[in-house]
């Protein structure tokens, strides 16, 4: 809700968050999680056009063409976003019209993060992206879509070089009453 055009690196495709909007006004992010935020290249292609139409909107209002707030109230009479229960509402009659379940904003920050998880990117990405505190966070919530994590190469690890076969050895430290070894890894 607190977008602001000077947040964003059009450049490295970025956003830096650093303010949040709560109860009519601007303050630190939650918890104080100040991040960058990586944004795809066809969001920052939409959010170059909505850039210009702003500053088309401003010039034609008199305002020289500058742009602060990127998703500004126009019922609002000062310069100000959106309210929660506006974003909420808006949201509800989106889906609604779509055919969807009724849906909450943040809904979508779990929507993004599972799909993010799925199609095999790393939670450490997620959990940066998301602002959480430790990947604990994140695995806790989300570890359930992480399709095989860990698991690729899996075989590959397990190989013993021909050259070492004879040599390596699970519970090779164990020995019975004959001094063989338990068990051998077979090729």
């Amino acid at each position: 809700m607190a977008t602001r055009l000077r947040h964003f690196d059009f450049n490295r495709k970025t956003y830096h968050i650093t303010e949040g909007f709560y109860r009519h006004r601007f303050d630190k992010p939650k918890e104080d999680k100040y991040r960058w935020v990586k944004l795809p290249e066809p969001l920052v292609d939409e959010f170059r056009n909505h850039v210009a139409r702003l500053r088309k909107e401003s010039l034609k209002a008199g305002n020289g063409g500058v742009v602060d707030l990127m998703f500004r109230d126009p019922e609002e009479k000062k310069c100000m976003p959106y309210s929660q229960r506006k974003i909420q509402t808006l949201v509800k009659k989106i889906c609604k019209r779509a055919g969807l379940d009724a849906r909450n904003p943040h809904d979508l920050r779990h929507t993004y993060a599972t799909n993010l998880l799925m199609s095999n990117i790393s939670p450490v990405y997620v959990k940066e992206q998301l602002g959480h505190s430790s990947i604990e966070i994140t695995v806790d919530i989300y570890g359930h879509w992480i399709q095989g994590e860990g698991c690729d190469g899996l075989e590959e690890a397990l190989q013993i070089p021909e050259q070492n076969r004879d040599q390596n050895r699970i519970f090779s430290h164990m020995k019975n009453e004959t001094g063989c070894n338990l068990l051998r890894l077979q090729p």
